[in-house]
């Protein structure tokens, strides 16, 4: 098959379709993060049709019906397996359209989930701006519980919703991730650890006391220093990520280690509250508190990490799927 001259007639129903990025400053920091050239996942429905995650929830949408991917190249990944039914796939999908499954929220929170994730030391600069993006989030987060935006409901972000769409599948359908993409650093990184790793540490080894967070003061947070928008604190995330600062021994502080803690005690709430959240993650997140001695919003972050998805996983990192095609749109 010849991967440089596939087209759309040639797709198969739960085809994962891996879209290289925009020119918004999200997608390009995304992709700086995780040294990839995609930053969106769908699913093939047939009949010329998508099925993805995106703002506002799980839809259905029609390739080339607008020129919304025009000029970005699709990448198609197959399951590679000789009897592949594709009904579980697309069940599953349909399952999350039917019950209108809301996007996490934005593409800053898949942005800041990769920055958790990573094995990087950040610059002062850096810092500065995770600090505000971590607050933009849990802000965000408590404002969709507060005002029960899709009660209930679990938000995911693309490349997660594909991923589990073939979980729900059934065993013989789940994708088996490699090497993640994430511990391939293009950052100096002094200790080996993730950035929720650092923190998680730091907080054990301060005399830092993290209180439950005061929602209130969140609330009021996003209408004051936290008026930025998406773009703008990508942008400066951008410049500070490429900037020729070097980083300091202390990575760290307390300003980051509480912000990343709100975000996580957000994130843990909304989990919970959640119809279709995860009875296992929780469970091992409290464990994993009792066991560090550490909140739950923290135990929460690192114990997410397993079930973390990039678009970059999707597209080389999943050991049972075959790349079959490329189309320029």
């Amino acid at each position: 098959m010849d991967m440089m001259n596939f087209d759309i007639d040639q797709l198969q129903i739960a085809d994962i379709l891996l879209f290289s990025g925009e020119e918004d400053r999200t997608s390009q920091a995304i992709m700086w993060l995780t040294n990839s050239k995609v930053t969106h996942a769908a699913l093939y429905r047939g009949q010329g049709e998508i099925i993805e995650e995106t703002s506002p929830n799980v839809k259905i949408y029609k390739l080339n019906s607008d020129g919304r991917f025009h000029g970005r190249e699709m990448y198609i990944n197959r399951l590679n397996k000789k009897q592949f039914y594709t009904e579980p796939v697309i069940n599953a999908a349909t399952t999350y359209l039917n019950n209108i499954t809301p996007y996490a929220y934005s593409n800053l929170y898949l942005l800041g989930l990769i920055l958790l994730y990573k094995k990087f030391s950040p610059n002062f600069l850096t810092k500065r701006v995770m600090i505000k993006i971590y607050k933009k989030l849990a802000a965000h987060i408590i404002e969709f519980i507060n005002q029960h935006k899709s009660p209930g409901k679990l938000p995911m972000v693309c490349s997660q919703f594909v991923f589990q769409c073939y979980e729900d599948a059934g065993e013989d359908y789940h994708l088996k991730l490699g090497k993640a993409s994430l511990r391939e650093s293009l950052l100096v990184n002094k200790n080996n650890l993730t950035m929720v790793e650092q923190i998680i540490s730091y907080v054990q080894l301060s005399s830092l006391t993290i209180e439950a967070p005061n929602w209130t003061d969140v609330d009021l947070e996003i209408h004051n220093i936290l008026s930025q928008t998406e773009e703008e604190l990508a942008q400066e995330l951008l410049e500070a990520l490429q900037s020729n600062e070097v980083a300091t021994t202390d990575e760290i502080d307390d300003e980051l280690a509480v912000a990343v803690h709100k975000f996580g005690e957000a994130a843990y709430l909304a989990e919970s509250k959640a119809e279709n959240s995860r009875p296992v993650m929780l469970e091992k997140s409290n464990e994993l508190a009792r066991d560090l001695k550490i909140s739950p919003g923290l135990s929460f972050l690192k114990i997410k990490e397993a079930y973390f998805v990039t678009p970059e996983d999707l597209l080389n990192n999943c050991d049972n799927l075959v790349q079959v095609g490329v189309i320029k749109m």
